[in-house]
C-alpha cells in the first residue's frame, strides 16, 4: 500500500486466518496457538515483516501482515504459518485477503458484520487489543495501524451511528438464552461456570439478571473466583473439585482457555435421571464429546449455537447497508491516509537534506562572521531556519495535497526526488 496511489490495491498488506464460516471448531482449534508456537511465529514474523498483527477469537483466528520492499505479504504469512503449523490438514481451510480486500474484512470484523452473532460486540476490543500487542513488539508498522486504527472507527460509528449496537447479542447471551429454553426459569437451576476469562465472566455477568438457585465459579486462580463469586454472590470453589461442582449442577458453561480438555467422562458422576446442560464456549474445545456417552447429557459448543442465533440478530439485518456504507466511508479516509504514508519518506528526505545544507552554511557563515554576540548567533539561525520552512512549505504541500487526492503519488514523489537530487539514503 506504498509507492503510488493505488496503494490499497497492492499485496504489501495481506492476512491468512479461518473462521467459523469456512471451518468447524475442530479445525479452528488447531490454529489456535499456544506457547511456544505463537512466540515462535511472532519472532520469525519480526524477521521478515514490518507489521504483523494476530486476531485470535473463539470464531475466528486471523494473521494480518505488513511484508517489506512490497513483498507479498500472503505469500509469506503463508510461509510463516506453515513453520508452526500441519498446513496439510489447515491450509484447505484458509482463505487470504490483500489490500483493500483485507482492510474491507477487518472492518467488516470489527463492525461485527463478520460474526457469528451479527453485530456483537465484544470482536471491537479485541481488534484494539490485537493493534495493541503489535506495538507492545514494535510489528505495528504505520501502515498497518493505519488500516487497524479505520477498523476500530469503523466498529466504533457502527455502534454509536447505526441499531446494531443497541441490544447487543453475543455468543455468551445467546448461551444463555438457550440455558432458558432448555432448563425454563434459571432460579431453579444450579450454574457451574468454569474459567473466569472474558467469556465466562460476560456469561456470570449475563446470569445474575436470572437469579439462579445456586452460581458456582471454579477456576485456575482460586483467588480470582472468590472475587467473582464475593461480586455475585455466588460461591467459589477450586479446580481440584470440578467433579463434585458438576455433580451438584443442571449446566455447566466452560470457558477456559486450556490447550487441552478440561471435562472429559471421568469428571461425570452417575446422575440417574437429573439432565444435565454442558456448553463447551472454549476454542480449543474444553468438554470431550465422549461425554454424552452418559443419558441425559446434552452437550453444546460454539458450533451448535448458530441456529439459536440467528433467531435473534433478524432485526439487525436492516442496518447492514448503513454499517456497509460507513466502512465504505472510513476505507476512503484510509486510502488518503495511506497515500499520504507513500510521500511522507519523500517529505522527510526532503527535510533532512535541507537541515545538513541549513547546518554547513550556518557554520561557514558564522564562522566568516565571527566573532558574533550569541544573540547575533541566535538570530542568524533562526533566520536560516525560517528560510528553509518557507521554501520547503509548498513543494511538501502540493506533495501531500496530490496524495490527498485519488492520482497517483509516484510521479510527484519521483519528481521531487528528481529535483532536489534525493537518494534513498535521504528518502
Amino acid at each position: 500500500m506504498h509507492g503510488d496511489g493505488a496503494g490499497m490495491t497492492d499485496n504489501s498488506l495481506g492476512l491468512i486466518g479461518l473462521s467459523h464460516k469456512q471451518a468447524p471448531v475442530a479445525i479452528r482449534e488447531q490454529l489456535s496457538l499456544q506457547e511456544p508456537a505463537a512466540m515462535q511465529l511472532l519472532q520469525c514474523a519480526q524477521s521478515v515483516l514490518c507489521g504483523f498483527a494476530t486476531l485470535a477469537t473463539c470464531n475466528r483466528v486471523e494473521f494480518y501482515g505488513h511484508a517489506m520492499n512490497q513483498a507479498n505479504a500472503c505469500q509469506v504469512l503463508w510461509r510463516l504459518l506453515g513453520e508452526v503449523v500441519d498446513m496439510d490438514r489447515i491450509g484447505p481451510h484458509l482463505y487470504d485477503m490483500s489490500g483493500e480486500k483485507a482492510a474491507r474484512h477487518l472492518a467488516r470484523v470489527a463492525s461485527g458484520l463478520d460474526s457469528m452473532v451479527l453485530g456483537e460486540p465484544q470482536i471491537l476490543g479485541q481488534v484494539a487489543a490485537s493493534l495493541q500487542t503489535a506495538e507492545a513488539h514494535a510489528l505495528a508498522s504505520p501502515l498497518l495501524g493505519a488500516t487497524f486504527q479505520a477498523a476500530i472507527r469503523a466498529g466504533k460509528r457502527a455502534r454509536q451511528e447505526t441499531a446494531l449496537g443497541r441490544k447487543p447479542v453475543s455468543v455468551a447471551s445467546v448461551a444463555v438464552d438457550f440455558m432458558r429454553r432448555w432448563a425454563g426459569p434459571l432460579s431453579s437451576q444450579h450454574v457451574v461456570i468454569l474459567g473466569l476469562g472474558e467469556m465466562g465472566g460476560l456469561v456470570a455477568k449475563l446470569l445474575q439478571r436470572y437469579t439462579p438457585k445456586q452460581l458456582i465459579f471454579v477456576n485456575r486462580n482460586p483467588e480470582k473466583a472468590e472475587v467473582w463469586a464475593t461480586q455475585v454472590c455466588a460461591r467459589a470453589v477450586p479446580l481440584a473439585e470440578l467433579r463434585e461442582a458438576i455433580a451438584q449442577a443442571d449446566i455447566v458453561v466452560s470457558t477456559t482457555d486450556a490447550p487441552h480438555l478440561v471435562i472429559e467422562p471421568v469428571h461425570i458422576l452417575p446422575r440417574g435421571e437429573r439432565p444435565l446442560l454442558l456448553i463447551d464456549l472454549a476454542v480449543p474445545r474444553d468438554i470431550d464429546p465422549q461425554v454424552t456417552r452418559e443419558p441425559g447429557i446434552r452437550l453444546m459448543d460454539v458450533d451448535d449455537l448458530q441456529s439459536s442465533i440467528e433467531d435473534s440478530i433478524a432485526q439487525r439485518h436492516a442496518e447492514v447497508p448503513k454499517v456497509e456504507a460507513i466502512i465504505e466511508q472510513e476505507l476512503v479516509q484510509l486510502g488518503s491516509r495511506v497515500r499520504m504514508l507513500a510521500v511522507e519518506p519523500v517529505i522527510a528526505g526532503l527535510r533532512r537534506k535541507a537541515e545538513t545544507i541549513r547546518k554547513e552554511e550556518l557554520a561557514r557563515a558564522l564562522n566568516e562572521l565571527a566573532p558574533l554576540s550569541p544573540e547575533a548567533q541566535h538570530r542568524i539561525e533562526h533566520f536560516s531556519q525560517q528560510l528553509v520552512k518557507k521554501l520547503l512549505h509548498d513543494p511538501t504541500r502540493q506533495l501531500r495535497h496530490k496524495a490527498m487526492q485519488n492520482g497517483s503519488t509516484a510521479k510527484a514523489s519521483s519528481m521531487i526526488q528528481e529535483l532536489f537530487v534525493l537518494s534513498e539514503s535521504d528518502a
